[in-house]
């Protein structure tokens, strides 16, 4: 079935007295910061409310977490699908609806799970009817926060930006940074301010369910050919240097899903932006446990945020302003380099010097994935069908954070003692992707010195 074209409903962008890409930079940002209640450190803020109103241990709310969010990552390639299909303007409410809906679910699950432990003649402390209440809660808040307004948001930005793709996302990506940061501040004033947390996400089920989804509606355009417009706004063709490896070189092919599948690049960036959502994922999931291992108090550990995002923030504009010039896998170097530095700080948080690494390591590393995450797909594998290789992409990235907690929980739990072995393993591996991704290479690249040029 083709939708009718409503790109001109309720107005139309090619009449905007500046390039409507600008509008787009703006509402993509505004999309993945509105999808904060769907990552984990909109949900870490509630991790200590569900435990106590549920019931529930640590261990048992990271598995729901691992079984909801696995599940999401194995259906957010058919949500590629139909963003490619539908567009992302179509998908962008749909998304904001059901994180909405989401949100209220959950702010009702200790009651509906209460309801479930009396249906089943269960005891009231039984975790059974807690794992599947919590599991579809964070399987739908993952799939729609985290997994489809991400990647619409993200696919959408791509697709408009051709010569400045880099720099605009980097500025994007900085800002979006620089909200997340006080995210978790945000939510805990909501539930200090409301008197519990449920009312903090109903609060936030407004504002997202309504208020987003009104932005997307109107202003969300899947790219610029439909709006009559061109990439950039530009009004001829941008040369290239001879040699350049940049998301302005001219592209030989778009791949289709499966050609991108045969290439090196596809899996060696697919594992290694993995690793930042497993890793920075579970440290935000139990980081105030963390911080109570290290005698911090929970005040303490929610002031690294503002100063790891300090260096994401940074790290976005200076990558965004330099990766339009030079070759990306030197970016997924650092950015691994910075995981490392900043894993190696999780281990002595209780030190100066561990929380300084804390920050700029993780910083670095979160902002440039933030940055390549956007930039290499529509780069390396075209336009033709982003929304499939970025949904792919995406359902990897999301399994990477759904098992992360749980390994973390379970490696504490196992040992009875702390997370020691979970970062130190998290290290090892890190440095293993960086030594195989020192030869990666950008396909189009590949495909340029392969063709023969023409007489």
């Amino acid at each position: 079935m083709k939708l009718p074209n409503l790109s001109d409903f309720p107005f139309a962008p090619r009449r905007w007295p500046f390039s409507y890409g600008w509008v787009i930079a703006f509402v993509s940002m505004v999309g993945s910061v509105m999808s904060a209640p769907g990552q984990t450190m909109g949900v870490s803020v509630f991790t200590e409310h569900l435990c106590a109103a549920l019931r529930v241990d640590r261990l048992d709310l990271s598995a729901a977490y691992m079984y909801g969010t696995i599940a999401s990552s194995l259906v957010l390639p058919f949500a590629g699908r139909l963003l490619d299909r539908f567009g992302a303007r179509i998908v962008v409410v749909c998304s904001t609806l059901g994180l909405g809906a989401t949100l209220i679910y959950l702010s009702r699950s200790d009651v509906i799970a209460d309801a479930l432990r009396r249906a089943m003649g269960t005891r009231l402390d039984a975790v059974g009817p807690v794992l599947v209440v919590m599991t579809v809660g964070f399987f739908l808040v993952r799939f729609w926060g985290q997994g489809v307004l991400t990647m619409v948001s993200k696919a959408m930005l791509g697709k408009w930006f051709h010569v400045r793709r880099g720099f605009v996302m980097g500025i994007t990506g900085a800002l979006a940074s620089a909200i997340f940061s006080i995210s978790p501040a945000f939510f805990a004033w909501l539930i200090g301010s409301g008197g519990d947390w449920r009312g903090a996400w109903m609060s936030l089920a407004l504002i997202v369910g309504i208020g987003m989804t009104a932005l997307g509606g109107l202003f969300f355009r899947d790219n610029p050919e439909e709006c009559g417009l061109r990439m950039d706004g530009a009004r001829e063709d941008v040369s290239m240097g001879e040699g350049a490896d940049t998301s302005t070189a001219p592209l030989e092919k778009d791949f289709t899903l499966r050609e991108a599948c045969r290439t090196y690049a596809f899996w060696i960036f697919n594992v290694a932006l993995m690793l930042p959502a497993l890793i920075m994922t579970a440290m935000t999931f139990h980081i105030v446990d963390f911080g109570r291992l290290s005698a911090i108090s929970e005040r303490e550990v929610y002031a690294l945020f503002p100063s790891m995002a300090l260096y994401s923030i940074l790290i976005n504009v200076m990558g965004g302003r330099i990766s339009d010039g030079m070759r990306i896998r030197y970016l997924l170097w650092a950015m691994l380099a910075g995981l490392m530095l900043g894993s190696a700080g999780l281990l002595q948080l209780h030190s100066p010097v561990g929380r300084a690494m804390f920050s700029v390591g993780y910083g670095v590393s979160g902002g440039l994935f933030n940055l390549i995450s956007g930039v290499v797909w529509p780069r390396f594998y075209g336009r033709a069908h982003l929304g499939v290789i970025t949904g792919v992409h995406t359902s990897i990235v999301v399994f990477g954070s759904a098992i992360g907690p749980w390994l973390f929980a379970f490696a504490k739990s196992s040992t009875g003692g702390g997370y020691e072995h979970a970062v130190v393993g998290g290290i090892i591996v890190s440095s293993i992707c960086l030594f195989v991704a020192l030869d990666v290479e950008n396909p189009q690249r590949v495909l340029r010195r392969e063709t023969p040029s023409s007489d």
